[in-house]
């Protein structure tokens, strides 16, 4: 398995982007799934996970937002470039947002 570098934290605003049940939200499925499988052949994925729903957050620092993380990767990049390069790919990118956060060192 790659090592993880960084992790990308996919966001956007419930109600924009493509319908589901629409040709475009078909499409942009499978570009998702084009991605998925692209990054996997480079050996760049480490993990890929689609969120159910809007989370609870819990804490003193809450703050409360429009939009929502809908999906994670993990990713295997040699620079923050790089993770910024994959990130601009995301099929979502024109009504969302990415956000690119390199790992700690252990």
């Amino acid at each position: 398995m790659p090592t993880p570098t960084h992790v990308l934290l996919h966001r956007y605003t419930p109600g924009s982007g493509p319908a589901e049940g629409t040709a475009e939200h078909d499409a942009e499925m499978r570009q998702w799934a084009q991605v998925d499988e692209d990054l996997l052949t480079k050996g760049a994925l480490v993990a890929g996970f689609a969120l159910d729903g809007p989370g609870k957050q819990l804490g003193a620092t809450q703050t409360p937002g429009d939009d929502m993380v809908f999906a994670v990767h993990v990713i295997a990049a040699a620079s923050d470039a790089e993770a910024e390069q994959i990130a601009s790919r995301m099929p979502h990118v024109g009504y969302g947002s990415v956000e690119v956060r390199p790992l700690m060192a252990r």
